[in-house]
């Protein structure tokens, strides 16, 4: 269950509090709300509706029914909680995708599971909320999926950059892992041999077995590999 404070209690009976903001700019967004407990879809859909030109077109209580939905009414956001009864989350988002590529999935989850983060977010979700997250993640999800973009709440977003970690720790040696972080923050090799007491040619060996390691084919590219997957402050 949402963890609910004064203002989510305020906002779940309809009365917007002052952070859920204006959105008008978003005019006819509809979404579609997946979960099997009906307590939840319908505090979920008076959170929502509570929202200037958001609407509900429908709820679902299982993934055959969301699908055909989807297939039906085609809605711009898909909040769908990933424990239903019938299906697993991810084939519903697969499916959901391939019926409609253009819906935003924000996934919904009281598992707090690096596992289950890393899936729905490979099978095409582009949000995900904890549970125990407050209900203003899913305001901001719905709003930032809107506008196209991808949605972690903090408690998601640290599962994820735990699994990052992991993983990079497991490919790449703890130099290689320090020299990766050094230039995501902005540093030459010049720099970076200064810091560490090393030669340019032994940076730009370990810069060369980084990018080789991960895959990447410029100085851009790893850049934008770090900031993608926030390298700083692992």
């Amino acid at each position: 269950m949402f963890q609910v404070g004064s203002t989510s209690a305020h906002a779940i009976t309809g009365m917007a509090p002052q952070w859920l903001g204006s959105t008008s700019e978003m005019n006819e967004l509809s979404i579609l709300v997946v979960d099997d407990y009906p307590i939840i879809r319908h505090g979920l859909r008076a959170l929502l509706e509570a929202q200037p030109g958001w609407s509900i077109c429908s709820e679902a209580a299982t993934g055959q029914a969301a699908l055909q939905k989807v297939k039906r009414l085609k809605p711009d956001i898909v909040l769908l909680d990933l424990d239903l009864p019938d299906m697993q989350g991810f084939e519903i988002i697969s499916k959901i995708i391939e019926i409609h590529p253009r819906a935003g999935i924000l996934a919904l989850t009281g598992h707090d599971s690096l596992k289950i983060a890393s899936r729905a977010i490979a099978s095409g979700a582009r949000g995900l909320v904890l549970k125990s997250d407050g209900l203003r993640d899913v305001i901001q999800g719905v709003r930032t999926l809107a506008r196209g973009k991808s949605f972690h709440s903090l408690q998601a977003g640290a599962l994820i950059k735990d699994g990052d970690a992991g993983n990079l720790r497991a490919t790449l040696t703890s130099r290689e892992l320090q020299i990766l972080k050094l230039l995501a923050d902005g540093k030459t090799n010049k720099q970076l041999a200064a810091a560490l007491d090393v030669s340019v040619r032994t940076v730009e060996a370990h810069r060369a077995s980084v990018m080789k390691k991960l895959d990447l084919r410029s100085l851009s590219d790893l850049i934008y590999f770090a900031i993608r997957h926030r390298i700083v402050g692992i």
